[in-house]
Parts: C-alpha cells; structure tokens; sequence
C-alpha cells in the first residue's frame, strides 16, 4: 500500500522515525535495505542552521540520493524557524519533506519553546505551521504527542491540517509521560473521522504484534518504528511482510546480528570517523545482541574494551566462539 505525504508517494506502511544521536545517514542507509518507506534526519536546530554551527551541518549530510527524505527542524519562535526553512532550501541538499518537530519532551528543548511547548499554544501553533506550509517548497508534516500535559490530539491534529500540514506522526504518549508506561492508542482510535490526511502512529514498536496492533486499534496510515528497530532492523521488514499478508520470521539469528552490526559500523566510520564512530556505537552495538542470554557479556565487552574498529571486530569474533549455551536462544520483547 502506497500513500502521499502532498505530491510525495510513500511506497509502504512502516516508516523509520527520527531520533536524534541515531538516524544519521549511515543509519538511515543500513536500515533502508531492510524496507524503510521513509527516512528522517534526527533533530536539526534552526538556530544552529541560523548561525552556521558546524555540527548542526554535519547532521544534515546525505548522499542526496535518499529517497523519499525528510528533514527535521525544530525551534521555539517562528521567525527564527521561517529564517531556518529559508537558510535549508539554499543549501544543496536533496530532500523531499520537511518536517517540524512538536514532539521532543526532552527539559532543554521544552526550556527553548520547542518540541512538545508548542502543543500548550495552540493559537500560537496555527499561526507558526501557517506561516511555514506557505513559505516551504516541501510538502510540511509534523511530529507530536496526544498532548503536553493533557490530551489535546484532536484539536492538534486538525489544526495542523487546517494550517496546511500534509501528514502528522503521533508518538501516543504525552510530554508528561515522556517515554514511560505503555502507549494510549485508544484515544486515536477515530483520528482517521477527524482530519482527511495521512497519519502515523508510534510508540513502544517492538514486534510485529505491537505493529499490528498498534494499527488495528488506531486505523493510521502507517507505522512509525524507533526504537524497536534499533539493533533488531529485521522489524522493519517483519512488519512490512505482515502487512502484505506474507509468513515472517521474528527469531533472531546470532550470526547474523554480528555482520548486521559490521555492516552498520563500517558505514558510520564511513560517515563520521573512526573515532566518533566507536563513541556511539558503544551505545547501540550492545542492542543488536539485547535479546540473548549472553547480552551482559556482550553490552560488557563492548562498552569497556573498543577503543578501536579492530576492537570491535575482535569482541565480535569471540562471541562467534561462545558455546551453543553461551549463545542461546533470543527471547523477544512482547
């Protein structure tokens, strides 16, 4: 099943959220053979656009082959989001969708008037997705929650549609909650009687019986997968099998996970350098082994012995060394 997003065809249900410290290009381009029908970079700042921060240029590298792409922004007044928008569509980067984050919970986002804030204004909030659905040359999604402190999502979502937004993801959980408890995807359950466009949902995705669910109850467009991919990219394309009514397999092979994770991590030195890139592997190469029992060891020797890629290459020929027992069986999060 293919939908829009504006003029953009997204061929596919599962789409691969934004996080930030994550989907960077070289994550984006491991996952995409799994089945993505739509990649996002992770948070970009407008100020950071604005005044030429050199990080803030770094996460928007591509290979300006990614397609369909959006990029996130986020910031906390519309001058300095329109000044932004207009600073992105100068720069020569091939992108499809521009996104606005009205999502992030996180103190320091929230202290600069951003990410979820804007749920709590919501006068202000028209006046914002307005002023940038005229001004972007992309078609305009957004990302939010069902609310801040209190359930607004429907009063959010048709607004936002109203302002010209074309597409919205939902992580259904409020800024309160933050990411803890379970997601409530009941009350989206007649999103799809309040507004005309496309949407996703997502929160806690972690097999394909969470997907399922998560759409049977919602009735959304599409899926929005994070976290539950991270180290487990079979998801992606588990899910895209159930929604085809094809047979999938969510077991976990061991050997497979270690040239999953080679793959990746030659793809991120690559992108970033050897030494960044073992920084932020030390935080997600321990999740491509979460589910086996050996998974301590593993998280262990990762995190205190890679100092280098050889490093890495050797912990990961030691496990391939662990006893059938040491190397067990996986045991799936439901």
């Amino acid at each position: 099943m293919s939908f829009y997003i504006g003029n953009i065809e997204i061929k596919g249900r599962v789409i691969l959220a934004p996080m930030a410290g994550i989907t960077s290009f070289s994550y984006r381009k491991f996952m995409s053979k799994f089945g993505t029908s739509l990649v996002y970079s992770e948070m970009i700042s407008d100020c950071g656009l604005i005044y030429g921060n050199k990080e803030t240029k770094k996460l928007l590298y591509t290979d300006n082959k990614e397609s369909p792409f959006a990029i996130q922004l986020f910031g906390g007044s519309k001058d300095t989001l329109v000044k932004a928008i207009d600073i992105l569509e100068n720069l020569n980067i091939n992108y499809d969708i521009l996104d606005i984050n009205l999502a992030c919970p996180v103190n320091k986002v929230i202290k600069g008037h951003a990410g979820s804030y804007w749920l709590t204004d919501l006068n202000n909030l028209y006046d914002l997705m307005r002023e940038i659905t005229k001004v972007s040359y992309k078609p305009v999604s957004c990302k939010i929650r069902l609310g801040f402190n209190d359930i607004n999502v429907n009063d959010v979502t048709k607004l936002l549609e109203n302002a010209g937004v074309k597409f919205i993801a939902i992580h259904a959980r409020t800024r309160k909650e933050m990411y803890s408890g379970l997601p409530h995807f009941e009350y989206l359950k007649d999103l799809s009687k309040n507004i005309n466009i496309p949407f996703a949902v997502s929160g806690n995705i972690f097999t394909v019986k969470d997907g399922l669910n998560a759409l049977n109850i919602t009735n959304a467009t599409a899926l929005m997968v994070a976290r539950g991919a991270i180290g487990n990219p079979n998801l992606i394309t588990n899910l895209n099998k159930a929604l085809n009514k094809e047979n999938y397999d969510e077991s976990i092979n061991l050997d497979e996970q270690i040239e999953y994770l080679k793959e990746y991590s030659r793809l991120l030195i690559k992108e970033k350098g050897e030494d960044r890139a073992i920084s932020v592997l030390k935080g997600i190469a321990p999740k491509f082994f979460k589910d086996f029992p050996n998974s301590k060891f593993i998280r262990k020797e990762i995190t205190l012995n890679c100092r280098f890629y050889r490093d890495l290459i050797n912990i990961l020929d030691k496990i391939k060394t662990l006893n059938p027992i040491m190397r067990g069986t996986p045991n799936p999060k439901h």
